[in-house]
């Protein structure tokens, strides 16, 4: 019997009536993987969320809300209560000068934003192109591509306390934004969820093209539609789309290793592809996996993309066992010919489990 809690306000109840018990979550996670939510659904906009909050405090249930699902891992059945994410909405506001503030509710989807910052061409966000996801997702792992992360854009976060149903505003630059990280994925996961974000853009700006060889690739006079469309185009050569062949993107985040270490490595390894990061450098991860013998290879039914082998792909697999045991391969492999530790990218649910890590 679904659990009730007694309310007079009738959109509380239309609210607490969508609620659904051991539904599938295989069609909302691009790996595919069949884990079942304890209890499901969907938030469309604040005050539904609210109420879905203020339901799983009512019978102390865990929740877990999932925007597009593509930087996710599940393995196992999720307990208590998962929320989609479904808040709408954008509106943009041009200020004198130079600045446009982009606010984007936390269920866009991102690639749909970039494209619509393209088309007003408000520059900032173009070298960010066709990363799968929702808008609310974007902060959490500070996305990047191409030398550009969310937070070089990011004015402010709009979130709602769990435990309160507050919401508020905070500045982007209290995040604790750092590589594929945030607070957000850290000490702020059990506290605070992602409504919307607030993106300062430019009416006119630089190019940023000497990231991964993108000046060399564009077709034409290099302008910010140009930028759009060769990210477009490059990212769909080497990653598959989600749609097709189900992966979560990146798999593996690009290690980061003092000046020494880099030396030594490069000293035994000549060709090491590397970047210089905050003092020390930063690995390519897929050269890396590529020069263990990893790309292309399958794994039951499971295996490594073959034109990219930062990217892990399930052909066949309803459960995540098989791809877990192909990562603890992986990561054995590159330490055991680096000695350098691949971290994971993706999040893996349920929260807390760290299974082959």
């Amino acid at each position: 019997m679904k659990m009730r809690f007694n309310t007079e306000d009738a959109f509380a109840q239309r609210i607490e009536h969508s609620i659904q018990e051991n539904v599938s979550l295989a069609t909302y996670n691009t790996f595919r993987f069949d884990y079942s939510a304890e209890y499901f659904a969907i938030a469309e906009s604040i005050d539904s969320l609210k109420v879905l909050l203020a339901w799983a405090k009512h019978f102390q249930k865990r929740v877990t809300m999932i925007g597009g699902g593509s930087n996710l891992l599940i393995s196992a059945d999720v307990s208590g209560l998962v929320i989609i994410n479904r808040l709408s909405g954008i509106n943009a506001r041009e200020h004198a000068g130079n600045l446009v503030s982009l606010t984007v509710a936390a269920g866009e989807d991102w690639h749909k934003i970039v494209e619509y910052a393209v088309a007003q061409r408000w520059y900032g966000i173009e070298n960010l192109a066709l990363i799968p996801g929702t808008t609310g997702a974007a902060p959490v792992q500070n996305i990047g591509a191409y030398g550009v992360e969310i937070k070089d854009v990011l004015a402010r976060v709009q979130v709602i306390n769990r435990n309160t149903g507050d919401v508020y505003w905070i500045n982007g630059r209290d995040c604790g934004f750092a590589y594929r990280d945030s607070y957000f994925k850290g000490q702020w996961n059990d506290l605070l969820l992602i409504t919307s974000v607030e993106l300062s853009l430019k009416k006119q700006s630089e190019l940023l093209l000497s990231y991964g060889g993108l000046s060399e690739r564009i077709e034409g006079k290099p302008n910010i539609q140009a930028v759009f469309d060769t990210v477009c185009r490059v990212r769909s050569e080497k990653l598959p789309d989600p749609a097709v062949l189900a992966n979560s993107g990146s798999f593996f985040k690009n290690p980061i290793v003092s000046k020494i270490q880099h030396d030594e490595l490069k000293e035994c390894f000549p060709n090491l592809v590397s970047f210089p990061f905050e003092g020390g450098f930063k690995l390519a991860a897929g050269w890396l996996i590529d020069q263990a013998g990893w790309k292309g290879k399958q794994y039951q039914g499971v295996g490594v993309y073959e034109k990219q082998a930062l990217v892990l792909v399930n052909h066949s697999e309803t459960k995540a066992t098989t791809l877990l045991e192909l990562e603890a391969q992986i990561k054995q492999s590159v330490f055991d010919k680096y000695g350098v530790h691949l971290e994971r990218e993706p999040v893996q649910l349920p929260l807390g489990m760290e299974i082959l890590k």
